[in-house]
C-alpha cells in the first residue's frame, strides 16, 4: 500500500480465516496500490492467543520488517493501523511538517486541518465533512515546505478501546476521495469541542498562543530545519491559528466557509535563534555529561556561580516572549525569562541582573530586581533551561 510517501507490504499469515484476512485487506482498500516499489516497510501479522493475558500485541522488528502479534483479529487490525501510520510518519521524517489532525479537502484543492489529540473527535469530524468535502485523513496530516499536502485516507478508526475499535475504509463510508496532487494547506484549526453549545463558532489563536499548543500534536518536529519558525511559518501562511468551539460534529460542515474566512491580520515579530540552540552538543563541556551531574550542578549557589543554557533543539521569539524547545517540551518563557536565559552563557547572577536591568529598564522602587532574576533564575534551574555553576 502506499502511505504518505512510502510503500508498506502487510502479510498476514493462516493463523487468520481467509474471511478475518479478507476483513482487513478491506479496511486498507482507499490505499492498496500496485506501484512496483520496494516496500520501505514489510508488516507481518498474525494471531497469537499466548499474548491475551498481556493485553497488548507481541512485537518483534528486524531492520525494515516487522512482526506483530494479537490475540484477536480486531486487536491485530488496531496494531497494524498503528504500525502503518508509523511507518509512514517514519519515511516522512524531516521532511514535512506533521500534525496529529483530520483534514478535508476543498474542489478547488484548499485542504482544511483539524488538530487535536486522541480522543478529541478528528474521527468523528472527518466523517462528517467527508461527505460534502473530500477525505485527506483522519489522523496524520503532512505539509510540505511551501505548503503543499501529502493525501493519507487511511481508515477511519471509531472507539477508544482496541477490543472495541472498529476501522472502516472512507469509501465504504462514503466518504468523497481526494486527489493525490494539487492540494495545498487553507486553514488549520484547533477542535475544542464542548457540551452544550448551542451556536458554534470559530475564533483566532495568537501565534504565541498557538505554537505551544500544536507542538504536542506534531510528529518528528525536531527532525525539520529551524523547527520552530516552520511550524510558525505554517501558521501564519494560512491566516493563523483557529479554535473551533462547538458540541455536534455534524455542523462542522457549515462551519468550513467561516474557518477560511476567519484570518487573523496581527504580524507578530519572529526572531529566529538557531545560533542558540545546541543540537546535539554538551552545553557545558567537561562539565555536565549526563542529566544527573545537571541536578548536582544546579544546587551550587553562591556569588561566584554561573549560569549557561542547557542543551535545547531550537529558540524563536515571537514578539517579547521566547519559546525553547527541547525533546518532547516546550517552554514559553515571558517578562524577565527571555533576557535571562539568553544572556547566560556562561555568566554571573549579577551580570545576569544588570542584563536584565539594562533591557528591560529601572524597575520600580518598591521592586528589587535583584531578588526578581534570583527568583527567576532558580525557576529556570529547576525547568533545566539553565544549568549553575
Amino acid at each position: 500500500m502506499r502511505a504518505l510517501t512510502s510503500t508498506i507490504r502487510v502479510e498476514l499469515d493462516d493463523s487468520l480465516s481467509a474471511d478475518e484476512r479478507d476483513g482487513i485487506r478491506s479496511q486498507w482498500t482507499d490505499l492498496i496500490a500496485d506501484n512496483g516499489h520496494v516496500p520501505s516497510l514489510t508488516v507481518r501479522g498474525s494471531i497469537d492467543t499466548s499474548v491475551a493475558v498481556a493485553r497488548s500485541p507481541h512485537e518483534k522488528l528486524i531492520r525494515d520488517e516487522k512482526t506483530i502479534r494479537a490475540a484477536t483479529p480486531k486487536e491485530l487490525a488496531d496494531t497494524l493501523t498503528s504500525e502503518v501510520t508509523l511507518g509512514a510518519i517514519d519515511g516522512l521524517r524531516g521532511e514535512a511538517v506533521m500534525l496529529h489532525a483530520a483534514a478535508v479537502a476543498l474542489d478547488d484543492g484548499r485542504v482544511v486541518g483539524l488538530v487535536g489529540p486522541s480522543g478529541r473527535g478528528k474521527t468523528t469530524a472527518a466523517r462528517a465533512l467527508g461527505s460534502a468535502y473530500a477525505y485527506v485523513t483522519d489522523e496524520t496530516l503532512a505539509i510540505r515546505p511551501g505548503g503543499d499536502v501529502l493525501v493519507y485516507p487511511k481508515p477511519l478508526s471509531f472507539g477508544q478501546r482496541p477490543d472495541r475499535k472498529v476501522h472502516r475504509a472512507a469509501s465504504e463510508l462514503g466518504l468523497r476521495a481526494a486527489p493525490r496532487d494539487g492540494l495545498r494547506l487553507g486553514a488549520l484549526a484547533l477542535l475544542d469541542r464542548r457540551p452544550g453549545i448551542d451556536r458554534p463558532y470559530v475564533e483566532s489563536v495568537p501565534v504565541a498562543e498557538a505554537l505551544p499548543l500544536l507542538i504536542p500534536e506534531t510528529s518528528y518536529l525536531a527532525e525539520l530545519e529551524n523547527p520552530l519558525s516552520t511550524l510558525a511559518e505554517v501558521i501564519l501562511a494560512t491566516g493563523g491559528l483557529r479554535r473551533i468551539v462547538y458540541t455536534e460534529a455534524e455542523t462542522l460542515p457549515g462551519l468550513v466557509e467561516e474557518i477560511l474566512g476567519t484570518v487573523d491580520e496581527r504580524k507578530p515579530s519572529l526572531t529566529p535563534l538557531a545560533s542558540q540552540s545546541q543540537r546535539g552538543c554538551d552545553c557545558v563541556k567537561g562539565s555536565v555529561t549526563d542529566p544527573h551531574e545537571v541536578v548536582e550542578a544546579a544546587d551550587g549557589t553562591g556569588a561566584h556561580s554561573t549560569y549557561r543554557r542547557t542543551d535545547h533543539t531550537d529558540a524563536l521569539l515571537v514578539d517579547d516572549g521566547l519559546l525553547v524547545l527541547r525533546p518532547h517540551e516546550v517552554t514559553v518563557l515571558e517578562g524577565v525569562g527571555p533576557v535571562i536565559w539568553l544572556a547566560a552563557d556562561g555568566t554571573s547572577e549579577r551580570d545576569l541582573v544588570d542584563a536584565a536591568i539594562s533591557e528591560l529598564s529601572e524597575p520600580p522602587e518598591d521592586i528589587d530586581a535583584a531578588e526578581v532574576v534570583s527568583a527567576a533564575l532558580q525557576q529556570l534551574v529547576d525547568a533545566r533551561l539553565l544549568t549553575r555553576r
